[in-house]
């Protein structure tokens, strides 16, 4: 059976039985199929979204940090630049822990962005996925970003990591 909309379903059921409640085996079971995947497809929707959005933050971060960059950046330069920006909550963090009563768990806030840190940190040691700031050509197309996720394509991408060279990446494998 080809996967048609809730809206569709929606529509054929009332066409046949005139009300979507009261219906019989059949039809429920084919309107709970179309509920459930239109739920999977907002929930991967979302998280995509989210996914997406954290990417263009952190291109943004690059874009500021390179604004006044004349020449490519060496390896270490780039390094310093990701620590920074793993670090960049590390005071919010301390706060966190000298606020903690001794005994008591952490707060969700606290424990929601240690966890954000120990992924980044993970990420930089097997991979942090950034702009290439080692093409000036490509340090100018991140100076020409406008902001917009269409826009982003026009800058190349690597994966910098804290003791391997970098390693180029395709738009279309991620």
């Amino acid at each position: 059976m080809p996967k048609i909309a809730l809206r569709k379903v929606e529509k054929k059921i009332r066409k046949k039985r005139g009300a979507v409640n009261n219906l019989g085996d059949r039809e429920a079971a084919r309107y709970n199929r179309a509920a459930l995947r239109e739920q999977k497809l907002k929930t991967a929707s979302k998280l995509r979204t989210g996914l997406k959005e954290n990417e263009m933050i952190r291109t943004g971060y690059f874009k500021v940090a390179t604004k006044d960059a004349t020449v490519a950046l060496d390896l270490a330069q780039i390094r310093e630049l990701i620590e920074r920006w793993v670090h960049r909550d590390d005071e919010e963090l301390a706060r966190f822990e000298a606020e903690r009563r001794p005994g008591r768990p952490p707060v969700a806030k606290h424990l929601e962005l240690k966890n954000k840190v120990e992924k980044e940190l993970d990420e930089f040691r097997t991979g942090f996925y950034m702009p290439d700031l080692q093409d000036y050509e490509n340090i100018l197309n991140l100076q020409r970003w406008d902001g917009k996720l269409g826009s982003l394509a026009q800058v190349k991408f690597t994966r910098v990591s804290q003791e391997d060279p970098p390693v180029p990446v395709d738009k279309m494998e991620i």
